[in-house]
């Protein structure tokens, strides 16, 4: 029971991650009608900034605020001067502007940063660990789920209670309407990329707490992350935000229990769970749990 329980700590800490940044891809895709596949870039940006923050001798939670709004401002830029001339064109376009982006953005990390893997330092020792139920949890596991779930919920009270938020449900439902209603489109879709980019951010970080370690391939993440815009729903936040918690929760149980059964087959299975359970539902509910069914009349 207790091996049970620690697995899904770390399979809700995993999933936390994973639904801050296929929030990241579905608040873009909401509100532009772009997959943004630079996101695993403003992670990794996210967690490499907060090393340097940290190395300068910020406060800890200083350098984390500092670094979402860093990696924040990334993304705002890259949608005003990368992604607003390309407005209208196809979307196989947008797809490959922004894995060109993430392409310079990697190779820019690797020459700011280097190839060498990073520890990230906190107010905590990494080892620490909190008992409950007789399962050790890692402090860093639970911290990550703390946090996230702060953020998660400072979102969707933004989403919902504020002026903005009302913006940018507006222009995610229709642009022209947005902008005959006198709503700054460009000021929101810039709002949305710096969310986007913030959140990212704040999963690349705890990410890269212990037992991992911040170098350019943690971006690769955002890509195990991607299943979860799918499997809840491509303009879904809530159902993004509960496929991302499940599917985390099955890769660590899966990496558990299942792995060690299926031999040299079974090795590394649990990384590409997400994709099978994300084809299967492209198969049976292309729409996702939460998404909604287009109707077209003619």
């Amino acid at each position: 029971m207790s091996t049970l329980l620690q697995l899904l700590a770390s399979g809700l800490a995993l999933g936390a991650a994973y639904a801050l940044v296929a929030l990241g891809f579905v608040v873009i895709y909401r509100a532009s009608s772009v997959f943004n596949f630079a996101q695993g870039e403003f992670l990794a940006f996210g967690a490499f900034a907060m090393v340097s923050l940290c190395g300068v001798g910020l406060p800890w939670p200083v350098a984390l605020g500092t670094a979402m709004a860093a990696a924040g401002l990334l993304g705002a830029a890259v949608e005003r001067v990368v992604l607003r001339p390309l407005v209208g064109r196809p979307v196989f376009v947008t797809i490959i502007v922004t894995i060109f982006v993430g392409s310079l953005l990697r190779a820019a990390m690797m020459v700011i940063w280097g190839p060498e893997a990073r520890g990230l330092p906190t107010p905590w020792d990494t080892m620490a660990a909190v008992e409950i139920g007789g399962a050790h949890l890692l402090v860093n596991s639970l911290v990550g789920m703390a946090a996230a779930a702060l953020a998660l919920g400072a979102y969707f009270i933004l989403v919902r209670r504020t002026k903005i938020g009302v913006a940018m449900r507006a222009t995610a439902a229709d642009q022209e309407v947005a902008l005959a209603l006198g709503i700054p489109v460009g000021r929101v879709l810039g709002s949305t990329w710096f969310l986007a980019g913030a959140l990212a951010a704040l999963a690349g970080v705890f990410l890269g707490l212990f037992p991992r370690s911040v170098d350019t391939n943690l971006g690769f993440v955002a890509l195990r992350a991607f299943p979860a815009v799918i499997v809840g729903g491509l303009e879904s936040p809530g159902g993004t935000v509960i496929a991302g918690l499940l599917l985390g929760v099955l890769e660590v149980l899966c990496q558990g229990y299942l792995n060690p059964h299926l031999g040299t087959f079974g090795q590394n299975l649990h990384e590409v769970l997400p994709y099978l359970v994300m084809v299967a539902f492209l198969v049976v509910r292309p729409y996702g749990l939460f998404g909604q069914k287009d109707v077209e009349r003619v």
